[in-house]
C-alpha cells in the first residue's frame, strides 16, 4: 500500500524526510496539533528573536533546516543572489539569512527553485544550528509566599494612621525650618 503524499502550498514532497509540522488547513499554526505551547526562534550566538512557531511552516531533519514563512527586522536578506551547487539543489538561486544583532549566518531563502523544490520557495529556511528557541511557559512559575502579608486588621490600621501622622508632623515641621532658611 503506498504512503498518502505529504503536500505543501499544492506541491507533493518528494520524500519523508521532509515534514510539515503544525500547520492547520488556515495556513497558520495550530500548537494544540504541534502538541506543545508557542515558542520564539532566537539567534543561537547573540539570543535576538528572530522568529516564532507560529511563522512555522515545518522542518527537514536531512538538511537541518526549519521553515518559517516570517521572520522579525533582526534577520537581514543579503543582497547577493547565490547559486547552489549542491547535488539536490542544482539551480536553486537563493540569498543568505544573518543576524542583525551579529551577522553570523541564519540560513537561506529561496528565490528560484526547480519545481521539485518549489515548497523551499520565499521561504526563510534556517539552521537549526544556528537557532535556540524558548518556549513560552517552560520556565516554572514559584510564587513567594510574602512574609509581611497580615490581614489587616482595626489594631494594625490603627498602628498605620499613627505612623502617618508622626511622618506628616516631621514633614510640617521640616517644611517650617526650610521657610525659615529660604526667608
Amino acid at each position: 500500500m503506498e504512503s498518502p503524499k505529504k503536500l505543501y502550498a499544492g506541491h507533493e514532497l518528494e520524500d519523508e524526510s521532509r515534514t510539515l509540522i503544525g500547520t492547520s488547513q488556515e495556513g497558520g499554526d495550530d500548537c494544540e496539533e504541534d502538541g506543545g505551547p508557542p515558542a520564539v526562534f532566537l539567534c543561537v550566538h547573540c539570543k535576538l528573536p528572530i522568529g516564532d512557531s507560529l511563522a512555522r511552516l515545518g522542518s527537514e531533519d536531512e538538511t537541518g533546516t526549519i521553515w518559517l514563512k516570517t521572520t522579525t527586522n533582526n534577520v537581514v536578506v543579503s543582497n547577493e543572489k547565490l547559486v547552489s551547487t549542491k547535488l539536490n539543489e542544482c539551480d536553486c538561486i537563493y540569498s543568505l539569512l544573518s543576524c542583525g544583532g551579529c551577522c553570523c549566518e541564519l540560513g537561506k531563502i529561496y528565490t528560484c527553485t526547480p519545481k521539485n523544490l518549489d515548497y523551499k520557495r520565499d521561504v526563510f529556511c534556517l539552521n537549526v544550528m544556528s537557532v535556540a528557541s524558548y518556549v513560552l511557559g517552560s520556565t516554572p512559575h514559584k510564587l513567594l509566599p510574602d512574609e509581611d502579608d497580615e490581614p489587616i486588621t482595626v489594631e494594625s490600621r490603627m498602628f498605620v494612621e499613627t505612623d502617618i501622622q508622626k511622618i506628616k508632623s516631621v514633614l510640617m515641621t521640616l517644611e517650617e525650618r526650610l521657610c525659615a532658611l529660604e526667608s
